[in-house]
């Protein structure tokens, strides 16, 4: 697996962006062309290859030894071959000395894509992840945080997206799980 850091003149950008919108609903996804316009050193995008073809991609944001893992994504020609896997290890090698924090749709029975909010979560928790205990709703969708090499709590949740997000975070509702 090689790995690529991305800036806006990336030869594969359009299918960056193709496997990007095609896996993450609208009310779920800030805008690519956003996305590539604050590409810094605390906001990266990585693009990952399995020789010279196009797996996958992610795109994170650092504040302090935390790491919001925002985007990780495989094409689905070729999801469910291990990639997914390789990406995030690639990840977590990358930043090993920080806790890398993640974002999922909280499991809820009723909802109808509820096996693969199942599926992804016992992916992430496969992969050495834990809950924070920390569930919100923003945007119309509830979420649940995990985290790698260490718990995120609330308050330092809210501020690498507020950090990232500007105002919009504190638009963010934080409750117990039910």
């Amino acid at each position: 697996m090689r790995t690529v850091q991305i800036d806006g003149t990336c030869p594969d950008i359009k299918k960056i962006k193709r496997i990007y919108d095609r896996s993450f609903p609208d009310d779920e996804r800030i805008p690519f062309r956003h996305l590539l316009n604050t590409l810094n050193s605390e906001r990266i995008m990585h693009a990952y290859y399995d020789e010279d073809v196009l797996v996958g991609m992610t795109f994170v944001f650092l504040k302090d030894d935390m790491v919001y893992l925002s985007y990780i994504c495989v094409s689905d020609e070729i999801r469910n071959k291990g990639y997914g896997t390789e990406i995030l290890k690639a990840v977590q090698n990358e930043f090993f000395a920080y806790r890398i924090v993640i974002d999922i749709e909280e499991l809820k029975p009723e909802s109808d894509n509820y096996e693969e909010r199942v599926r992804r979560r016992n992916f992430y928790l496969h992969n050495g992840f834990v809950s924070c205990d920390v569930f919100y709703h923003i945007y119309s969708v509830d979420y649940e945080l995990l985290s790698w090499n260490g718990k995120v709590h609330q308050e330092e949740w809210h501020s690498i997206i507020r950090k990232h997000w500007g105002r919009f975070a504190d638009t963010a509702i934080y409750r117990k799980k039910e």
